[in-house]
């Protein structure tokens, strides 16, 4: 498993540490303002407070043009697991971004939309 990491990415390490403290909650128990795959959010960026919305997707579903980010991406890898109100961060041109969950617009697990 070390030989694996160290050929990892930051993102999928910093992924797979949060992947093995997580919490196993059913699709029907998980509370509305949690980010999950496929929630759109509502974010503000703390410095500017600039308003995005992005959505976390799978891999092969990301674009930018639409603001899908895969979760393997810094930002999806961040944003996963949270909720409305906590702060995520990551590595942006400029150093360290920091962004507030605002809203969860959009969670399928919320609309009963457990198969995507």
């Amino acid at each position: 498993m070390a030989t694996l990491r160290n050929k990892m990415p930051d993102e999928l390490g910093n992924l797979l540490d949060g992947l093995k403290k997580a919490k196993m909650v059913s699709q029907v128990n998980i509370s509305r303002n949690v980010v999950t795959m496929n929630s759109r959010v509502l974010l503000k960026e703390i410095e500017t407070e600039r308003e995005i919305e992005i959505t976390v997707t799978y891999p092969h579903n990301a674009n930018p043009k639409e603001r899908k980010v895969s979760v393997f991406s810094p930002i999806g890898a961040a944003l996963l697991g949270t909720q409305e109100g906590d702060v995520a961060s990551w590595k942006i041109p400029t150093g360290t971004g920091q962004f507030k969950v605002e809203k969860v617009l959009y969670q399928p697990e919320a609309e009963g939309h457990y198969h995507l």
